[in-house]
Formats: C-alpha cells, sequence, structure tokens
C-alpha cells in the first residue's frame, strides 16, 4: 500500500472517541454514520494495536446499544460477546481499554439478565476507573454510575441505586446545551426512570409520579426534536399508568397505557406483551371480564411467537384469577416466579392477589398469598 493512502492512527482514534459518544447518547443516526467512516478507514490506517482493540470494543458496544433499542432486531450479540473474549479477552490490557472491556461485558450480562455476572464485572471496572485521570472523566464516571444504578435497581439494592442514579443524574443535568438542546437528555431521562423506579418500590407514589411526569416532559421534548426517541415516551408513558395502577386509579392508568401502546415504533414486542398484559390484569380488577380476556389474549399471542416466559406466567395470573377461578395456575405463575428470583413481583403481585381474594370472600386464599408477599420480601432483603 502506498504510503501516502495510509491515515493516521491518531485520526481515526479521534473519530473513535466521537463514535462512542454518540453511542452513549443513543445518538442512532450520528453513531451509524461515523461508524461507516471508520469502517472504511480501519483497513488504510496504520498500524496500531491499541486502536484496533477499541474498534473491536466500539462494535461490541454500538450493538449493545442498538439490542436496547431495538430488542427484536439485534440477533448476533452472542456470538458478538464471543468475538470479544477471543479477540480482546486474552490480551494485555490497561488504561481505558481495559476500562471498557470490564464495562462493555458488565453490560451485555446485565442484557443477558446475569446480575451477578454483570456486577463481578462493573465492579472490575470500577477498580480500573479510579486509576485512570484523563480529560472528561467525570462524564466517564457519570455514565458508570448510571449503570450501577440500573443493576442495583434490579437486584432491589433501592438505596445504592438511587444514589448513583441522583449522582449521574446531576452530572449530566450540568452539561452546557450545544445548539440550545440539552447534550445528555437521553441519560437524564433514563437516571429518571430508576429514580421514579425506587421511589414507587419505597411506596412513595406521590413522589414517583411526579418523577413519571417529569421524564415524560423531557421525554417530549427530545422527541420532538430528535429521531428514534419514540421508545422513551411509551416507557414514560407506562411508567405513569404503572404508578396509577399502584394507587389503585385504574382508569388513568389504563388511559395512559393505551397511550404507551399507540407508540409502535421502534419495535419492541417484549414491550407490547408487557404492557398488554397490565391491561388485562387491570381489566380484571375493574371486573371488567370481557376486555380482561380481550387484552390476556393478545398478550399471550405476542408472548408465545416470542417466547415470552415471563409474560407467559404473568398471564396465568389473569386466568387463574379472573377468567378461570382456578388458583393453582396462580400458583404455578409464582413457582415461576421463585424460580427466576422475581421477588418484586412475588411481594407486588402477593399482595395485589391477596386483596382481590379477600374481597371474593376468600380468606384461606388470600393468607396464602399474603403469606409468599411476606416470604418474597425477605428474600428480597438477603
Amino acid at each position: 500500500m502506498p504510503s501516502e493512502s495510509v491515515i493516521p492512527y491518531d485520526l481515526v482514534a479521534t473519530k473513535m472517541n466521537f463514535w462512542y459518544s454518540r453511542i452513549k447518547n443513543n445518538d442512532i443516526g450520528n453513531a451509524e454514520k461515523v461508524r461507516r467512516e471508520i469502517q472504511q478507514e480501519i483497513n488504510q490506517m496504520e498500524e496500531n494495536q491499541d486502536v484496533l482493540i477499541y474498534y473491536s470494543l466500539l462494535e461490541f458496544r454500538h450493538k449493545l446499544m442498538l439490542a436496547y433499542i431495538y430488542p427484536n432486531a439485534v440477533k448476533d450479540i452472542k456470538e458478538t460477546y464471543g468475538d470479544i473474549r477471543g479477540y480482546v479477552g486474552n490480551r494485555e490490557l490497561n488504561g481505558m481499554l481495559e476500562y471498557y472491556y470490564y464495562f462493555f461485558t458488565g453490560e451485555y450480562h446485565f442484557r443477558q439478565k446475569e446480575l451477578t455476572h454483570s456486577l463481578t464485572y462493573y465492579r472490575k471496572a470500577e477498580k480500573c476507573l479510579d486509576t485512570i485521570d484523563k480529560d472528561n472523566i467525570e462524564l466517564e464516571k457519570a455514565e458508570f454510575y448510571f449503570k450501577l444504578s440500573e443493576i442495583f435497581y434490579h437486584m432491589k439494592q433501592t438505596h445504592f441505586s438511587m444514589n448513583y442514579a441522583m449522582h449521574a443524574y446531576d452530572i449530566f443535568k450540568n452539561q452546557p446545551e450545544v445548539d440550545g438542546s440539552a447534550t445528555y437528555g437521553v441519560k437524564k431521562v433514563r437516571c429518571q426512570f430508576i429514580i421514579f423506579g425506587n421511589l414507587a418500590d419505597c411506596y412513595q407514589y406521590g413522589k414517583a409520579l411526579k418523577q413519571a411526569h417529569e421524564a415524560y416532559n423531557e421525554a417530549k421534548r427530545l422527541h420532538g426534536k430528535e429521531k428514534n426517541r419514540g421508545h422513551l415516551l411509551r416507557s414514560s408513558l407506562f411508567n405513569i399508568g404503572l404508578c396509577y395502577n399502584n394507587m389503585e386509579e385504574l382508569d388513568a392508568s389504563v388511559s395512559h397505557l393505551f397511550k404507551a401502546l399507540e407508540i409502535t415504533k421502534p419495535e419492541n414486542h417484549d414491550f407490547m406483551a408487557r404492557t398488554l398484559f397490565l391491561i388485562a390484569y387491570i381489566k380484571g380488577k375493574q371486573k371488567d371480564l370481557t376486555g380482561a380476556e380481550t387484552f390476556y389474549r393478545r398478550s399471550r399471542e405476542i408472548a408465545e411467537k416470542y417466547k415470552n416466559d415471563v409474560i407467559l406466567a404473568k398471564l396465568k395470573m389473569v386466568k387463574g384469577l379472573f377468567l378461570s377461578e382456578d388458583l393453582g395456575l396462580v400458583r404455578e405463575a409464582f413457582k415461576i416466579f421463585e424460580s427466576k428470583d422475581m421477588y418484586p413481583d412475588m411481594e407486588h403481585y402477593g399482595e395485589s392477589i391477596a386483596d382481590i381474594l379477600v374481597n371474593k370472600k376468600d380468606a384461606w386464599g388470600a393468607t396464602d398469598f399474603y403469606r409468599l408477599a411476606i416470604e418474597a420480601k425477605r428474600q428480597k432483603q438477603n
């Protein structure tokens, strides 16, 4: 290759830094654009192993971004992870490359719902991050704090999750605007989702509802200015509907869940099945059995087609409680929850089902599900 056609590796690395900044903000359009440019340049770049490793890691992180926004579209994420482990995992890394390897691997395991593995890699990433001194390290820490807030939320370590989410939110909020737009608007909304979830878990529904509306307003502003923000808007509406359900304001809950279903892009079968299930459950609580069966069937059709075992288990509750009055089906659902360590769901639905059974004058059944809720709460605290 003639020397004049060789592209200096530092120029490509600089472009990769911009690529990563777009990935972190879920800016798909610009991320895809710069990715294509780098893919053309990488074969003309002067040889540098660190930059090639950085490229491989960002390819992996790019697919993780797409898997979050388009969960039905990314099919080869496990294969990509295997390639990364084979290519990068056996090399001697240091500095930011070592941090990125552990951090992105932690993200991958989180997406696979392997929370213990994810936290192990996040802890390794944290040790690397503490030794790094570079420009904009505060933003890198904010990204890391957000990921920790996510995993601690799913592990129901509420205090840790809330602390990390608020810390990350404050850093993102204080970043300067560019052309009148918040540079980290997506991150702010996702931090607000975590804060909302923690408040709801603490039964602070008034504060949770306020937080959900703030996230919705921010998501609505982003949706009006940027492409590919529909997932944030519908998640905000779902959270509002979920909160109203917890507050037993069922008509308001269903209204917001319907609005969430109206936002169909980007396609997300799991979101559709989950939202339809919740509407079916609420319709059952409202004694609208025709509505409950309609949304039960719609949710089951999607869940069966895309093999969503969690939603299929939850639908057993709708059928057992409202459509066939078979508590055996409900108990089957709880056994599945227990096998998957879904203790928050066991606690929430245990209490909800017990209350429903009290209203049906089924004291024995109510006692049984109150007991399951108490046991789940104890397991959460272990």
